[in-house]
C-alpha cells in the first residue's frame, strides 16, 4: 500500500509540472533558477563520460546482485531451455534426441533455440547452476546499454543521451528481465544491436556494417517466434522510409536482405514442415515437426480481445486474462517503466509524429522515426496474437524508454529544472523498487505456478532424507518433472517422453509423479500441495512433516 501511495503522489507532482511546462504562456525561469541550470549543464558537460560510466556500473550491479537467488527458483520455460542446453552441450542432442535443433520442441509447442546455445558456453565453463543459465540475459542487458548509447548519440544532445540511459538503467523492466533466462527476452537485445548497426551503416555509408546489421536481424529470428512477425513489419517500414529519403538504394537493400534471407531459410522450412508441406529434416541439424504447432494463434480476430495490452505493457499483466498475476514480468506497485513516466512517454510519442512529418517533408533522416516504426511493429504483432503479455512484448521496451526520455526532455524546455525534479522522482522510485525487489520479492511470491520456488525447496529436502522413493503430487508446479531431470542432469538418452511424467529412476532415488491410492510404502517420502484429503490421509499415518510454503513433505522419522 505504501508503494502505491508514494507512486500516486509522485505521478501527481510530475503531472503538475508537465502542465506548468506545456501550458504556461511565459518562461518560468527566474535568474536564480537560470544560473543554477547553467551550472548544472556545465557540470553535465564536464562530467559526461564519468556519468555514462557510472550508469553502466549501476547497470552491471543491478544485473548481477543476488543473481543466484533473486528471483528465487526457476521458470518452467527457463528450466526446459536449461535442460536442453545441458543435453546439447554434453551429447549434441536435445531431450528429444534432435541433433543441434534450429528450434527446440520444449513441451510440445516449441521454444526458440538461441538462448540455449548462448547458455552452453557458460554451462561448459562453470557447470550447471541458475547463475550460469542466466548469464546470457545479464550480458545482453549490458549490450543493450552500450548499443543504446551509440544509437542515442545520433541525437547530438548530452541531455537526451543521459536521460535515455538513466531510464534504461533504472526502470523495473530491464532490471527484472535481465535476471532470468527466458528465451523470448533476447529479442529486445538482438533488435537493439541490429538497429544500432543499421543506423551506423546509414550514417557512415558502410556496406560492411550494413551486412553486420543484416546478420543480426537474421539471428534475431532465432530469439523468439514472434520475431517472424515483428522483423518483417519493422524492416518494411524502415526500408520504405530510407528509400524515400534516399539513405538507402536497391543495392544496399539487397546487401541488407541477403544475410537475413539466408539465416531465415531454416525457419522458413520449419514453418513449411509444421504446416504439412514437407517432412521433418534430420541431419547435421534438425528442423523439427512440433506436436503442438501454434501458428494458428495469429489472427485478425484477436484484435478486439487484445486491446488491454495498451495498459498492460506500461503496468502489469492482466490477471483476468491469464488467471493469475505474472509477477515475474512486472510488479503492480511500480509497473514496467514507473507510472510517473507514462505521461512523458505519451508526450514523447506524440512529438515523434511531428518529427516524422517534418522528416518526410524535408527528406531528412531522424532516428526518432526508427523507434516509432519499431514500436508500431511490436504493437501490431501484439494485437494479432493470442493473449499478449509483457514478455511477449519485450521488444517494445527500448522504444518506450526512448520516447519517455524524449518526453522528459521536451517538457524540460519550458521548465529547465523539471529534469532535475524528474531525476529525483526517478531515484525515489528506483530506491523503493530496489528495496522491494531484492529484499521482499521472494518472500511475497514463493508459490508461483509457472515459477517453481517452494517446490524446489521441498524436492531438495526430500532428497536429503535419503529415502529410496519420492512420491510427488502432480501439478505442484508447471511441468514438475523437468526440475527433477535438470537437477539430476539426466542424459537425454534416458529420457522417455512416454513415462518420464510418471516415474524416473536413478541409481539412488525413484521419483514417482503421482500419489498411490493406498499408502503402503512407509519408508517413502510424499510431497503434497494443498490437497486436504491427502494431507489428512498422510497425517493419519503419523508421518513427520516439513512445510515449504504451500507444499508439505511427509516422511517417517527413523530416529
Amino acid at each position: 500500500m505504501l508503494y502505491t501511495i508514494v507512486n500516486m503522489i509522485l505521478v501527481i507532482i510530475a503531472l503538475v509540472f508537465i502542465f506548468l511546462g506545456l501550458y504556461s504562456k511565459k518562461d518560468l525561469q527566474g535568474n536564480t533558477i537560470t544560473n543554477f541550470y547553467k551550472k548544472l549543464k556545465l557540470f553535465v558537460n564536464e562530467n559526461y563520460k564519468f556519468l555514462i560510466i557510472f550508469l553502466f556500473i549501476v547497470t552491471v550491479f543491478t544485473s548481477i546482485y543476488k543473481i543466484g537467488t533473486v528471483p528465487y527458483g526457476m521458470h518452467v520455460d527457463e528450466a526446459g531451455m536449461a535442460y536442453d542446453a545441458i543435453s546439447i552441450s554434453k551429447y549434441g542432442v536435445d531431450r528429444y534426441l534432435n541433433q543441434f535443433p534450429v528450434y527446440l520442441t520444449n513441451y510440445g509447442g516449441g521454444q526458440s533455440a538461441m538462448y540455449a546455445y548462448l547458455a552452453i558456453p557458460f554451462i561448459k565453463l562453470f557447470g550447471y547452476s541458475p547463475i550460469a543459465v542466466r548469464m546470457p540475459a545479464v550480458i545482453l542487458r549490458l549490450i543493450i546499454f552500450i548499443c543504446g548509447f551509440f544509437t542515442i548519440k545520433n541525437e547530438k544532445s548530452k541531455t537526451k543521451s543521459l536521460t535515455f540511459l538513466l531510464l534504461l538503467t533504472t526502470v523495473p523492466y530491464f532490471i527484472m528481465q535481465s535476471r532470468w533466462g527466458l528465451d523470448c527476452n533476447l529479442l529486445v537485445g538482438f533488435l537493439t544491436i541490429s538497429i544500432c548497426l543499421l543506423i551506423q551503416a546509414i550514417n557512415k555509408n558502410s556496406y560492411k556494417i550494413l551486412i553486420a546489421s543484416g546478420i543480426l536481424f537474421g539471428l534475431s529470428l532465432y530469439t523468439y517466434a514472434l520475431s517472424y512477425i515483428i522483423i518483417p513489419i519493422l524492416l518494411f517500414f524502415i526500408c520504405i522510409y530510407l528509400l524515400y529519403i534516399k539513405k538507402l538504394n536497391f543495392r544496399k537493400l539487397i546487401v541488407l536482405g541477403i544475410p537475413i534471407f539466408l539465416l531465415a531459410l531454416p525457419l522458413m522450412l520449419m514453418i513449411l514442415i509444421n504446416n504439412g508441406y514437407t517432412n521433418e529434416f534430420k541431419g547435421f541439424i534438425t528442423i523439427p515437426l512440433l506436436r503442438n504447432y501454434r501458428g494458428a494463434e495469429i489472427s485478425l480476430h484477436n484484435i478486439p480481445n487484445n486491446l488491454y495490452i495498451f495498459t498492460s505493457i506500461l503496468s502489469y499483466d492482466n490477471p483476468g486474462v491469464f488467471g493469475n498475476l505474472l509477477i515475474y514480468n512486472s510488479l503492480p506497485y511500480f509497473g514496467t517503466i514507473y507510472y510517473f513516466t507514462i505521461p512523458f512517454f505519451i508526450i514523447g510519442l506524440l512529438d515523434s509524429f511531428t518529427k516524422l512529418y517534418h522528416s518526410i517533408k524535408k527528406k531528412e533522416f531522424n532516428i526518432s522515426n526508427i523507434f516509432l516504426f519499431w514500436l508500431f511493429s511490436v504493437v501490431i504483432c501484439q494485437l494479432l496474437i493470442v493473449e499478449p503479455n509483457i514478455n511477449k512484448a519485450n521488444a517494445i521496451f527500448v522504444p518506450i524508454v526512448y520516447f519517455s526520455a524524449m518526453g522528459i526532455v521536451y517538457c524540460s524546455k519550458k521548465i529547465k529544472l523539471l529534469i532535475v525534479l524528474i531525476c529525483i522522482i526517478l531515484l525515489i522510485n528506483f530506491a523503493l523498487f530496489f528495496n522491494y525487489y531484492f529484499y521482499h520479492y521472494n518472500e511475497d511470491n514463493m508459490n508461483q505456478y509457472f515459477f517453481a520456488t517452494s517446490y524446489l525447496d521441498a524436492v531438495e529436502y526430500a532428497r536429503s532424507l535419503q529415502k529410496e522413493t519420492i512420491y510427488i503430487e502432480p501439478n505442484l508446479t508447471s511441468q514438475s518433472y523437468i526440475h527433477i531431470l535438470l537437477n539430476n542432469q539426466v542424459s537425454p538418452y534416458e529420457y522417455s517422453e512416454n513415462n518420464i511424467k510418471t516415474t524416473y529412476n536413478n541409481s539412488e532415488i525413484t521419483y514417482v509423479f503421482g500419489i498411490p491410492e493406498e499408502i503402503s510404502d512407509m519408508n517413502a517420502v510424499y510431497i503434497i500441495g494443498n490437497n486436504d484429503y491427502l494431507l489428512n490421509l498422510l497425517k493419519s499415518y503419523n508421518f513427520s512433516v516439513a512445510n515449504f510454503g504451500n507444499i508439505s513433505v511427509f516422511y517417517q522419522n527413523n530416529n
